[in-house]
């Protein structure tokens, strides 16, 4: 009986150990294939069983291309251009697509691996295969695009010429921003979406715009002097530094160097030689003349309300403007500054109109209008001390020649006053204490015997 029992009981436990064994060598079988798992399918097409060089062998060959003679609307603005699919090797990336159908099924533990498995045996996986294109040839389309279609902002420009004003209104700059359109057209081309793609595009506002400068249509300050044109190099050098300062527009807030502005006073830079103040003496140099242009120019600011930032006056009065009312400049080394300190664009007008220099400021018109004054009042006068003397050789012994007869020296303070429009005072301000040297009595005495 015992071992009729025993023979029983065996030959089940032997059934089920075969069941397990037979279970193991499949599940073994199973996760050792190097074929993709079954039930999967790429772009619509069968790949299930196929080691990966099969499946893009397979899917090369049913690749139906004639979609590459298809293309990518690009518009900008009111512009359209065509991104053929040829151009830019535009084809379905099944290396990426064939590595997804792989490893499906080959990720995690065992138990996971059987379980994605046995879930793709039930519902079919399929698989849409990623785009490729060539993005650098893409870049190279687009650049062309932008090239085409790129313009440059432009300043609004103004001229004043004899109160007429001549406005030329701005234009706004355009570019495409490259980063941002470059993945618009991926994420179309990525996710199969051949729609229209609207390229992203900047507008840029130049530096001045008509706005800034529209307004300037009112006489902040005007002044002139008076010069010799029978002195040629002297008036050529005046008219040279006006056509280097003339239709200067300044912006709320910006200085302006006149010394910078005139350049370097060189014959190439279209000076002469006439004469200029050195040490209290006239002598010849190149650019003489110009100080006369300074001096208008200094008090055609004043007279504007602008800031003054530095300015000097002759060591010796000159003889074509009031004392305290000078400003003289030496290229790197003596400047006249000032500063636009309104809330809005100014404009320098500087002309000669038979012997005179005439500088005018324009700028908006205020809202509260006011007019400026100079005064000028001399506090002190310097008398000169001593003769200054020199040998001439050409003079005979005992005797002597009167080169300049003495002249004092002055203190002089300037003042500017602010009226309004009934002509009553409302601010006055101390604009500078300028001192002229005295010049001693100078004469030659003779040597020659």
């Amino acid at each position: 009986m015992v071992k009729r029992a025993v023979k029983i009981l065996i030959l089940p436990l032997f059934l089920l150990f075969l069941f397990f064994l037979s279970c193991f060598l499949y599940i073994r079988h199973i996760l050792n294939l190097t074929t993709i798992y079954p039930n999967i399918y790429i772009d619509g097409i069968y790949v299930g069983g196929l080691r990966r060089e099969e499946a893009i062998a397979l899917l090369d060959g049913n690749l139906d291309r004639t979609y590459q003679s298809e293309y990518l609307t690009l518009t900008i603005s009111e512009r359209r251009y065509k991104l053929y699919f040829e151009d830019i090797d535009y084809v379905p990336d099944y290396e990426k697509a064939v590595a997804v159908a792989f490893e499906t099924g080959r990720r995690g533990n065992v138990a996971e691996r059987l379980k994605e498995i046995w879930k793709t045996r039930k519902k079919a996986l399929f698989i849409t295969p990623p785009m490729y294109y060539n993005a650098e040839k893409v870049l190279k389309i687009l650049d062309g695009i932008h090239k085409e279609t790129y313009t440059e902002p432009q300043n609004a420009k103004i001229n004043i010429f004899n109160g007429k004003v001549d406005l030329l209104p701005h234009k706004t700059g355009f570019s495409i921003n490259i980063n941002e359109s470059l993945k618009r057209i991926d994420n179309s081309l990525t996710n199969r979406v051949w729609e229209d793609v609207e390229l992203c595009f900047e507008e840029t506002l130049p530096s001045i715009t008509t706005e800034m400068v529209e307004n300037i249509t009112y006489k902040l300050g005007e002044f002139e002097t008076v010069f010799n044109p029978g002195n040629e190099a002297r008036a050529h050098n005046i008219i040279t530094a006006c056509s280097k300062i003339n239709q200067k527009l300044l912006l709320p807030g910006e200085e302006f160097s006149l010394d910078k502005a005139l350049g370097d006073r060189t014959e190439k830079n279209g000076y002469r030689i006439a004469k200029v103040i050195v040490n209290n003496e006239y002598v010849d140099g190149l650019g003489g003349g110009i100080c006369q242009v300074a001096s208008t120019m200094y008090n055609s600011v004043l007279l504007s309300g602008l800031e003054v930032l530095e300015r000097r006056n002759h060591s010796i009065p000159p003889s074509y403007i009031e004392m305290g009312r000078d400003a003289t400049i030496s290229h790197g080394y003596i400047d006249f500054r000032f500063r636009n300190n309104t809330d809005y664009a100014i404009l320098i007008e500087a002309k000669t109109a038979g012997n005179r220099v005439i500088i005018t400021i324009w700028g908006r018109e205020p809202e509260v209008k006011t007019t400026a004054r100079i005064r000028t009042q001399i506090v002190e006068v310097i008398e000169p001390e001593g003769i200054e003397e020199e040998t001439d050789s050409s003079l005979k012994a005992g005797e002597t020649r009167i080169v300049r007869e003495a002249k004092p020296g002055y203190k002089v303070e300037v003042y500017r006053d602010f009226l309004d429009t009934s002509g009553t005072v409302v601010k006055t301000e101390k604009i500078s204490v300028d001192t002229y040297l005295p010049q001693k009595k100078k004469v030659k005495k003779g040597i020659k015997r």
